[in-house]
């Protein structure tokens, strides 16, 4: 806990930023497709960014607290879906809290605080055990 190891940040920190960029854009697709439109991608731009930052500040405070980075997270499966999905609770909450100021769009819905620990975990976890199983292999 509490930790960054620098090994594991250069095996997971680029695909969990893909992830949580994955998670964000799915989201936003199903709530506003018209942004996805051509004439809208600055729109989009700056849609993206304002729902993703407050998730991706959560994300580095719950990663660094539950050790989502941590040197032995990937010895077993166990460890690291705990870290993982722990983290993005933790990132969850942040995320929500943050969206629910002025500064951000949306809220702090406890339907979607519910679907984003879903999803969320579910995109992490999906490419954090990928990326185990293929270069552990």
């Amino acid at each position: 806990m509490f930790e960054f190891d620098r090994r594991t940040v250069r095996r997971f920190a680029a695909g969990d930023l893909v992830a949580i960029l994955a998670f964000v854009t799915v989201g936003e697709y199903q709530h506003n497709p018209f942004l996805f439109q051509p004439s809208q991608a600055g729109d989009l731009a700056v849609q993206l960014a304002g729902a993703a930052v407050p998730f991706l500040a959560g994300w580095l405070v719950g990663s660094w607290a539950l050790g989502a980075y941590g040197e032995r997270v990937a010895d077993s499966r166990l460890r690291l879906a705990g870290a993982t999905v722990g983290g993005w609770l933790v990132a969850d909450v942040l995320g929500q809290l943050v969206r629910s100021t002025a500064f951000f769009p949306g809220d702090a819905s406890p339907v979607f605080f519910a679907v984003a620990a879903a999803f969320g975990s579910l995109f992490l976890l999906a490419w954090r055990v990928a990326a185990t199983t293929i270069l552990d292999s």
